[in-house]
């Protein structure tokens, strides 16, 4: 009985994700539904055009090389154009830009939720931690750098929705003076002075969920920051 009614749970849950749209697998664990004509500027003020795709395990670049799909050594980006989305390079991580002015970006990072991963409900027989790494290692072997175990593309795609929903954990930062600060209060406080940065809350009305809104902060950190 119990397992009929996690059965039906999973089902609804797929339903709901097909209504709205599109919704990463453990077969398929990108941000977008397929590789997107992009560019690519490196560290090095190369440019780069090629079909790309953020990698969710751990929020890095991949691209098609002729059949396979291969990673992107974080240090070599700078920046990324994928269709009309713009990402940046913030502490390794590739993450999307939301708002940015002169002095800054607000970003946000989106990655596979290991702890959700984790403790899903097992399949019969299997402990939840053994399925959870399971799930881990065929999602570290995707776009592996070593061209002998990168998988081909045309393959990987035709299985993405023969795998399981993929939690994930979204994340909002800013990013500003070379530095990627956790976009919450108790975080920037970190970087500021208390009293003035106490002062600047009570005259702004910050909406920590609100991209425009955090630009506010970028400003105030570019000029305030320890």
């Amino acid at each position: 009985m119990k397992r009929l009614f996690i059965a039906c749970i999973l089902m609804i849950a797929a339903l709901q994700a097909a209504a709205q749209g599109y919704t990463p697998t453990t077969t398929w664990p990108y941000l977008y539904s397929d590789f997107t004509p992009g560019e690519l500027l490196t560290q090095d003020g190369k440019s780069i055009k090629t079909d790309l795709n953020v990698h969710l395990l751990k929020a890095t670049l991949h691209y098609v090389d002729g059949e396979f799909i291969k990673e992107l050594a974080p240090g070599t980006v700078f920046s990324a154009k994928i269709g009309d989305d713009l990402f940046i390079n913030a502490g390794g991580r590739i993450m999307k830009v939301l708002a940015r002015n002169d002095n800054g970006y607000v970003a946000e990072c989106s990655e596979v939720d290991i702890a959700k991963l984790n403790s899903t409900d097992a399949a019969y027989g299997s402990s939840s931690t053994t399925l959870g790494t399971m799930q881990l290692s065929s999602l570290e072997g995707i776009g592996a750098t070593n061209s002998n175990s990168s998988l081909n593309h045309m393959e990987l795609k035709n299985s993405k929705e023969s795998g399981q929903l993929l939690p994930l954990i979204t994340k909002k930062y800013l990013f500003v003076d070379k530095k990627c600060i956790y976009a919450t209060k108790r975080d920037v406080a970190e970087y500021a002075d208390p009293a003035g940065f106490k002062a600047f809350l009570k005259s702004n009305k910050v909406k920590w969920n609100n991209p425009e809104s955090l630009l506010s902060v970028v400003d105030y950190l570019a000029e305030n920051s320890k």
